[in-house]
């Protein structure tokens, strides 16, 4: 008989135990797979570790509790390799997630289906040259990057059963030198990586935001370079603040080419314009469509584009605690200025505090109102849209953006969707693009709403071959004048100070606590009973717990979301330290978390 330590391949609550002992009759190898009852279910599980029962037999008479045997087995050779294992064990603390969902991840679709024979992934193969991971953010960016690159294999989570399981036997052989794919090729079994690429690193894309736990692609090929000792490369667009802070680089070679013309909003109202687009905007349109010529018009369509601002002298309200804008809601009917990041509630003034004109406007207008109001104006172009709502699948966007390069339309209202094609909508004959409203981008009540600014400033810009117009109410905001100018190292540098006074990554890792109820005092009350228990809790005074705030959107889908905000200081954040002592003081206070609760480490946003 023998001893198996088991990791089931399921959610399973953190407070509980991720590793469970069962016997088995038979010795298998670290990696292989078995089924094993979980409770009154039959999962499968993945094989840590195998000794004799001999070995053992005083510690089991000591345990408290009677061990079973497992149910069945799947695969007595293993079906990962050790890497493979490494790193999805890993990416469960990280992300304070069972490790069983990451080790799912890595499993071929054959052995998670049970319709093929398993291979031996245990078998040393002899090394036959260097082999390189690109990682792009999307499907059809990396179908793009294999047709230029020679005999390298496409890799995505969409491709059928039998096929993915050549492509995993012909990496773990050494026979494939070269991969392209989406975030999940990760968890490839490579054996001699010596290479990552990380294509556009902040496009949101690389992140599994639709589906928990919402790992990073960059977070998992930074584990995956230091266990194979990989160089880890980040190519195309500007990187992260965090990843420039790790490795400063020049940006002399940036595709932004076009100098922008600043238009002033303030000064278009003033002169009787109040449409979304300013009199020089309408006449380059005008020009484009005579010149039969294209335009990408952006607009950030989403709600989170709610502030205030005067439109007399461009002054954005600020909260006085923390200086974010604060957010306009209407609060049980009434409207209310709430700030996200400190909690603060307060009614809109009457007048701007700046200048005290009585002309506070609350900043709004999507994609559809200027689709509308552009039809009006041209009736003759055709328009088409890119956002979740006209498009909310990538197929359907990609036929939009195909409509586009087909020169099937004049105008593309973009939204930040237009991001994750920004090497496709690259190859249209773009005359003009242009940003409708700065405001929306730079104010967002979110710490990186400077950085995601400076992206789309970017990318815009890199699609024009001739006119890049930027509308504002304030031409003098300061990041506006960086980007505009191209001066990246200076807007990063300020940046990375401000963070650093606020405890903002890379100087903390943040932890976003969510809880969703459909009745409204008991989503306050439970995230605020937590709130207290993780202040007793806390024994370390850097560690910072905000207060249970309502989330930005307040409710979705019915119910009512709360969230808290931890910040977990990083002693030496040159030297990366987020490694295992640092995590397990952090999951010592994250443990406190009910089940009920989300726990999402590296938040997209924290709003």
């Amino acid at each position: 008989m023998y001893l198996l330590e088991i990791i089931p391949l399921a959610k399973i609550p953190l407070a509980q135990p991720q590793i469970f002992t069962y016997f088995s009759a038979k010795a298998l190898a670290p990696g292989a797979l078995v089924f094993i009852p979980l409770n009154r279910r039959k999962e499968k599980g993945l094989v840590l570790t195998c000794e004799p029962l001999e070995k053992k037999k005083m510690e089991i008479k000591k345990a408290g509790f009677e061990l079973r045997n497992i149910s069945g087995i799947i695969s007595s050779q293993p079906v990962l390799t050790q890497e493979q294992i490494e790193l999805a064990l890993w990416l469960g603390q990280y992300y304070f997630a069972s490790p069983g969902i990451f080790l799912k991840m890595a499993l071929p679709k054959s052995v998670k289906s049970l319709k093929l024979k398993v291979k031996n992934y245990s078998s040393k193969f002899k090394v036959k040259g260097n082999q390189k991971l690109i990682i792009a953010p999307t499907i059809a960016w990396a179908e793009n990057l294999v047709k230029n690159e020679k005999g390298a294999v496409l890799w995505h989570s969409g491709i059928p059963s039998k096929k993915s399981n050549e492509i995993r036997q012909k990496i773990r052989r050494g026979e494939i030198k070269t991969v392209i794919g989406t975030r999940s090729a990760v968890f490839l079994p490579f054996i001699n990586l010596k290479k990552i690429v990380i294509e556009d690193e902040t496009d949101p894309s690389h992140q599994s935001w639709d589906m928990w736990p919402h790992w990073h692609a960059r977070r998992a090929a930074e584990k995956l370079a230091e266990i194979f000792q990989a160089e880890l490369i980040f190519k195309n667009g500007p990187p992260s603040i965090e990843s420039y802070f790790f490795n400063p680089r020049s940006f002399s070679n940036s595709k932004h080419q076009i100098d922008p013309k600043i238009i002033d909003l303030k000064e278009e109202r003033k002169n009787g314009n109040f449409s979304l687009f300013s009199r020089e905007l309408q006449k380059l349109i005008k020009e484009a469509l005579a010149n039969k010529k294209q335009s990408i018009l952006f607009l950030n369509r989403r709600g989170a584009a709610n502030f205030v601002f005067c439109q007399d002298c461009g002054e954005v309200l600020k909260c006085r605690n923390c200086s974010a804008p604060p957010a306009f809601h209407l609060l049980n009917g009434r409207p209310s200025l709430f700030c996200h990041h400190c909690g603060l509630k307060q009614a809109p003034p009457q007048v701007c505090p700046a200048c005290q004109s009585w002309r506070l406007k609350n900043a709004g207008g999507g994609a559809q109102k200027a689709e509308t109001e552009l039809a009006k104006i041209y009736s003759e172009a055709k328009i088409l849209r890119l956002d979740s709502d006209s498009a909310p699948t990538a197929d359907q966007q990609e036929k939009i953006i195909e409509s586009f390069l087909k020169k099937e339309a004049d105008i593309l209202i973009a939204t930040p969707v237009f991001l994750s094609w920004q090497e496709k909508l690259s190859r249209a004959e773009t005359e003009l693009s242009a940003l409708i409203s700065a405001e929306t981008i730079f104010h967002l009540p979110d710490f990186r709403a400077g950085e995601k600014a400076f992206r789309i400033i970017e990318a815009l810009g890199a699609l024009t071959k001739k006119h890049f117009l930027i509308q504002t109410y304030n031409p003098e905001n300061q990041i506006l004048e960086f980007a505009a100018k191209n001066r990246w190292e200076e807007f990063f540098k300020e940046e990375l100070e401000t963070r650093k006074i606020l405890k903002y990554p890379p100087f903390s890792q943040l932890v976003k606590i969510t809880f969703r109820h459909k009745n409204p005092q008991k989503a306050g009350q439970e995230a605020k009973i937590l709130k207290l228990k993780l202040d007793r809790a806390n024994k370390n005074p850097e560690v910072e717990i905000s207060e249970a705030l309502p989330a930005f959107i307040s409710k979705e889908k019915g119910k009512y979301i709360w969230n808290i905000i931890l910040k977990f200081p990083i002693a030496d954040p040159k030297s990366r330290k987020i490694d295992r002592e640092f995590l397990t003081a952090r999951d010592s206070l994250l443990k406190f978390t009910p089940s009920n609760f989300e726990i999402d480490a590296d938040p997209i946003n924290l709003l």
